[in-house]
């Protein structure tokens, strides 16, 4: 391990996050710090002296991973309550559309003329890939939504 790495290791244990952000976090301090050190090294300094300076130009004291932490918790908790609450609100809206007030089914060619239905699906799409940063949380979006969708629109519409 170089000096670097060390640094970066020592950050690390200070944080919990989610390990997609913390992974982020620490390849963009990397990024930055080796730019630092090879640019102090050019100038003449020995590593250890180019990577004390790097720090202190960053601020990269005994709490930055604990202000990091602060700074970044909660973003994975997040984007996870949303991508499992948006499918869900999705294909109720969906089911409240393909219903009539009497319980019974809309014909598919009566639902797939509504502006409404087109707006819903259209937003169940597109906010999940505006939102989320990560695929996987808009895949599994979804994913969850076109499964409850057949599961509380499309089967319970089939006459049987």
């Amino acid at each position: 391990m170089n000096g670097v790495d060390d640094l970066l290791e020592h950050i690390r244990a200070q944080m919990t996050l989610d390990g997609e952000v913390e992974q982020e976090i620490l390849a963009e301090l990397r990024d930055h710090l080796d730019a630092a050190v090879e640019q102090a090294q050019a100038e003449g300094m020995t590593e250890a002296e180019a990577l004390a300076q790097a720090a202190a130009r960053f601020g990269l004291e005994e709490q930055v991973g604990q202000e990091l932490q602060a700074a970044h918790a909660g973003k994975g908790t997040a984007d996870a309550v949303v991508a499992a609450a948006l499918p869900v609100i999705c294909a109720l809206v969906l089911r409240w559309l393909a219903f009539a007030p009497d319980g019974t089914a809309l014909a598919w060619q009566q639902l797939l003329s509504r502006p409404t239905f087109w707006v819903v699906a259209l937003a169940a799409l597109l906010i999940p890939l505006l939102k989320f940063e990560r695929w996987r949380y808009a895949l599994a979006t979804w994913v969850l939504f076109w499964g409850l969708t057949v599961i509380f629109v499309a089967l319970p519409a089939q006459r049987w």
